[in-house]
Order: structure tokens, then C-alpha cells, then sequence
């Protein structure tokens, strides 16, 4: 388990005591009231096409689960411009996706399903722009991290009513463990103790979807959602496969059936979407082709780098997605100005001593590279994947390929710096910058660096940061014109239902310029 979920247990909790109140501490979700209780849902797919999902809850349709979607170039349906059917089937838990095309591109269109016994709420959805178009402006949320147990959902209840073009959702979108749910004490619904089984992580879907918030945010705007760990099992890398396949398979398979993604090869999530010669998105997967950690890594705590995150040829995404990531980088930045990269976990270094100093190098030269104490311990991010990690921002220097930002999720803090290709060299220039955004309401923040430095903000951080909140929960907006990028942190406490999230922290860099501009609010 994450260091941050550990900690949380705390002096006075055993791990025992709380297994022992797994069963029994939360109510079931109430029975579904309306047949699409899980709401509906949209994803992006192409400048022709769009992904549409619902749930026909099946103690309501009494067998019937025919559904009729329609899409329309206006709220009201009088121009329904796309339509058609599609069953309900027990196969996929009662889930139904629709990809639908002809339409026109760059456009935003209006969908709903229908059942003889009610319609669906109304949702909103979008095509990408055609490619090569120009484009004017590109708004997107980022978010992510949601256990249900631990905090109320009011940032998405600010997203719903945000004007936006997507959300990306950078992962967590669930949570396994029986002890995360334990962590967070401000409501109740999630009873399951562990999802282990294909019908487990479907419950766990299904009681997420029932949060009305979630849903509008769902309704309002199309979604591209990629994963992290707690989709399965917390901190897993390729060896799931192999060691627990059945339940592997059945993770995945619940994600693709709750997500508006339409399948393209197997369980390959990695995607990219273009936006005009304004942006391209590419949203990267950090798990199924990991390489593992180091057996001796702690929990919590400072722990030194060594030369198993820094071995040559160390990966998180796997040759296939980091050649497709290269190439793909390289040939956005000749078609559009921004690079913007759907990142599950921290890729800016968190060491807080530095022991790669020309005196300590001449004392012992077989230090590894960027030697020092760094304090995400289990190396789970991107400081555990160090040849990796030069591979890709090294490219961006050797390609003179500008504009690049990765947006992260994962560390329920918010975070931002520049990236260079090698932070021990004065020298190396920064060659994109990362956002990394708070949970939506998941518990803990920053809780390594909140222990050891009585707050997150105060961390000795070598190289350092531009701006650190490591205690409130919240969401990203990134806003990008042909001129100029935007991206602003909206803050809250999601333990209280009425918490609404405030904007904290607003940054601005200029096209061509990888200079931040912080500004705090």
C-alpha cells in the first residue's frame, strides 16, 4: 500500500483493528431508484466521432433493456442528426457504449438514452477538430484520485459547471483496497472490503457512479480517462500478469466497460488526440508494462536512489509506447503549438538530499546518477524509471520540440516545476513543464513530506519547485491559446459536503518560453 494510505492509519490504528471494521462499516448503495442510475457518459474519439455509455439498471427494467441514443446539434432534439439502438446486456454488467460517427467536426453535440420507462438525463459532448484546422482555444480539466469513502465529490460539482472542452482523468478513478476506504471517514457507501473479482470492481463502479456530482460532471463534459494502480491493486507493474492474471483481467475488463473509451487493441490505453494546430494530447499508461520495484523499498520515509531505478533500459511505458510517445512528440510539434501529456505519476524528481556532488563522486564514482535521499520511498513515480525518464525529456532538447506540459496525478497534492534532462546539471535547460494536481477526495495529501517537514511546502527539495500545496484536495484547469498557455488550481477540503473548491495558484508561460509565471491567489 501507498505510503500516503500507511501513514494515514496512524499512532493508536493497527492495521488489524481496522481489518476487523472492514465488514459492516458502510451501508450498501440504496437500491437504483431510475433506470439509468449510474448516469451517462461521454469520450472523446475523433474529429468524426464519439464515444456515448449508459447503464440500464436491471431491477428497473424488468428484462427490457433495449435503449434507443440520440445525438443532436442542439439541447432541445428538435435536429436529431445521429440515432439508433443497442442492448443492455448482462454480459457487460447492463453497460451499453456507442461510437458514433458522421458527425461534423470541431463541434459540440447533445445526447441522450431512451427506455420505454424514462429518458436519460441530457449530456453534452464534443468532437475533436478537424486536423490541421486552426484553432482558437483549448480548455480541459484535470483531475484525479476519487475514493468515495474519504471525501465528498464538490470539485466535480464545480467542474459540471465550468465551460470546458474535455476532462481528462489522470487516474484512481476507484479504489481496491478495503483499507483505503477505511482512511477516509467523511461519508460512507463503498462497503466492499477488497475487489478482487470481476463482480467486485464492477459493485465499486457502479457505487461511484451513484454520487450525483460525479454524474453531472460525467453529463457535462466527454472525458479522457486513462488509469494508475488502484484500478487493480495498489503500486502493480507488469508481474500482475503473471502472478494474478484472473484478477488483472477482471480490473481491466470492469474499466473498459465503465469507461467512455471505445477499445482499440487489447487493453492498450495509451492514446493521442489531436487539436487542430493548437494542441495534441497524448495520455500515457505508467502500469501494465512497468518494470517492478526494488524489493526493499519502504512505505514512507526518505530512501536512496539506487542503481536499480537508474539501470539502462528501466521502463514504465514499455518500448512500443515510449517509440510511440518519441515519434508522436516530434511529429505534433511541426502540426501544433502545445504538447500537453496525460501523466499518471509525479515525472518531477521529489529528492530532498543531494548526494551527487563532484566531492561525494570523487570519494566513491560508482554513486548512482542523481544519487540522494528522495522521499516518494516506494520509487513509484517517474524517480524510479531515472534512464527512462532522460530518454523522454532529452528527446524534447535534442528535437527542439517546445511547448510541452505533462499534467499529473497520483500524489493528492498539487505541485508544479520545470523539467530539464538533467536537474544536476546547472546548465540543462528546462524543456517542459509539469502540473501535478490534488485528488479529487482522496485523503492524505503530500504525506511523506508533511511528516517529515511539517508541511509539504517546506520540503528541502533539490532541484525545487515553483509552487507546493501539500494538503488540499482539488482539480486543474489548463487553458491554451495560440500565444499562451494558462493552467489554474482550484482548491478545497473534501471532507465537507460543502467545501467548494477556490482557485489557489495560477500559472502562465508564454509560446516559446518555458518560463513559468506564478501567480499565487
Amino acid at each position: 500500500m501507498h505510503r500516503r494510505d500507511l501513514l494515514r492509519l496512524g499512532a493508536g490504528s493497527s492495521i488489524a483493528a481496522a481489518a476487523s471494521l472492514a465488514l459492516g462499516c458502510s451501508p450498501e448503495p440504496s437500491a437504483p431508484r431510475r433506470i439509468f442510475d449510474q448516469g451517462i457518459a461521454s469520450g472523446l474519439h475523433s474529429s468524426t466521432q464519439v464515444v456515448l455509455w449508459a447503464r440500464c439498471a436491471p431491477e428497473l427494467a424488468r428484462g427490457d433493456l433495449d435503449l434507443r441514443w440520440e445525438v443532436s446539434d442542439d439541447e432541445s432534439f428538435s435536429q436529431v442528426v445521429a440515432d439508433g439502438t443497442v442492448v443492455a446486456q448482462p454480459e457487460a454488467d447492463h453497460t451499453v457504449k456507442v461510437l458514433v460517427g458522421g458527425l461534423e467536426p470541431g463541434r459540440r453535440y447533445w445526447y441522450r438514452f431512451r427506455h420505454p420507462r424514462e429518458d436519460s438525463a441530457t449530456g453534452r459532448t464534443t468532437t475533436l477538430p478537424a486536423a490541421g484546422s486552426h484553432v482558437s482555444s483549448l480548455r480541459l480539466a484535470f483531475a484525479s484520485c476519487q475514493s468515495y469513502n474519504a471525501g465528498f465529490y464538490t470539485a466535480w460539482r464545480d467542474v459540471a459547471t465550468a465551460d470546458l472542452d474535455a476532462v481528462l482523468f489522470l487516474g484512481d478513478y476507484i479504489y481496491e483496497s478495503a483499507l483505503v476506504n477505511l482512511l477516509g471517514s467523511a461519508r460512507s457507501g463503498d462497503a466492499l472490503a477488497e475487489a478482487t473479482t470481476l463482480e467486485d470492481y464492477r459493485r465499486k463502479y457502479r457505487t461511484y457512479k451513484t454520487d450525483p456530482d460525479l454524474r453531472a460532471a460525467h453529463e457535462a463534459h466527454p472525458f479522457v480517462p486513462i488509469w494508475d494502480d488502484h484500478e487493480i491493486v495498489n503500486d502493480y507493474d507488469r508481474r500482475i500478469f503473471s502472478e494474478d492474471p484472473a484478477r488483472a483481467a477482471a480490473a481491466y475488463r470492469a474499466w473498459f466497460e465503465y469507461q467512455p473509451v471505445w477499445p482499440t487493441d487489447g487493453t492498450r490505453i495509451h492514446r493521442d488526440l489531436p487539436w487542430g494546430d493548437l494542441g495534441h494530447i497524448f495520455m500515457l499508461d505508467g502500469r501494465q508494462y512497468r518494470d517492478p520495484h526494488r524489493e526493499d523499498g519502504l512505505p514512507f520515509g526518505p530512501m536512496p536512489i539506487t542503481t536499480h531505478e537508474t539501470a539502462p533500459g528501466r521502463t514504465m511505458l514499455g518500448h512500443h509506447q515510449r517509440q510511440w510517445l518519441l515519434e508522436g512528440l516530434s511529429a505534433a510539434s511541426t502540426r501544433s503549438t502545445w504538447k500537453v501529456i496525460g501523466n499518471p505519476v509525479m515525472i518531477a524528481p521529489l529528492r530532498v538530499l543531494d548526494l551527487d556532488t563532484p566531492e561525494l563522486r570523487e570519494l566513491d564514482p560508482d554513486l548512482p546518477e542523481h544519487a540522494g535521499l528522495y522521499t516518494n520511498s516506494s520509487f513509484d513515480s517517474w524517480d524510479g524509471f531515472v534512464w527512462e525518464r532522460h530518454e523522454v525529456l532529452s528527446h524534447l532538447e535534442r528535437n527542439s520540440i517546445a511547448n510541452t506540459v505533462f499534467v499529473t496525478g497520483d500524489y493528492h497534492s498539487f505541485w508544479q516545476s520545470g523539467l530539464t534532462p538533467d536537474f544536476d546539471d546547472a546548465s540543462s535547460p528546462v524543456v517542459a513543464n509539469e502540473f501535478a494536481v490534488g485528488a479529487i477526495s482522496s485523503g492524505g495529501g503530500a504525506v511523506n513530506e508533511n511528516l517529515l517537514f511539517g508541511s509539504a511546502e517546506h520540503g528541502p527539495y533539490q532541484p525545487g519547485f515553483n509552487f507546493v500545496d501539500g494538503s488540499h484536495n482539488g482539480y486543474g484547469i489548463l487553458e491554451a491559446r495560440p500565444d499562451e498557455m494558462v493552467v489554474t488550481y482550484f482548491a478545497n477540503d473534501a471532507t465537507s459536503r460543502t467545501s467548494t473548491p477556490r482557485p489557489t495558484a495560477r500559472f502562465g508561460i508564454e509560446a516559446g518560453d518555458p518560463m513559468v509565471h506564478t501567480e499565487r491567489l
